[in-house]
C-alpha cells in the first residue's frame, strides 16, 4: 500500500465519523422529553437513546484514531521513500 492510498483512507474514515455525527439521531435527546415516550419507561428509553448515542460518538472517534495512524504510516512510507532517493541521488 502506498502513501497517497493511505492518506486517501484516512480521508475517508474522517468523512465516515463526521456523517456519523450528523446524522439526526444524534439529536434526539432535544426533542425527548417525557411526554415523548409510550410506556411507563421513559427514563429506560433517554438512558437507552443516550448509550447509543455515546457509542456512536466513540465510533467516530475510534474512525479518527485510526485515520491518524494511517497518516502516520503514510509519513513514514514518505519518509523511507525519501531517505532512498537521497542514497541513490
Amino acid at each position: 500500500m502506498n502513501a497517497n492510498h493511505l492518506r486517501q483512507r484516512a480521508q475517508h474514515l474522517r468523512d465516515l465519523a463526521t456523517s456519523i455525527e450528523s446524522l439526526a439521531v444524534m439529536g434526539l435527546e432535544g426533542h425527548a422529553g417525557d411526554d415523548t415516550w409510550r410506556g411507563p419507561r421513559p427514563m429506560l428509553c433517554r438512558s437507552t437513546l443516550g448509550s447509543n448515542q455515546r457509542q456512536l460518538h466513540a465510533a467516530a472517534d475510534d474512525l479518527r484514531v485510526h485515520a491518524h495512524r494511517f497518516e502516520q504510516h503514510a509519513a513514514e512510507l514518505d519518509a523511507v521513500a525519501a531517505a532512498r532517493v537521497g542514497l541513490v541521488g
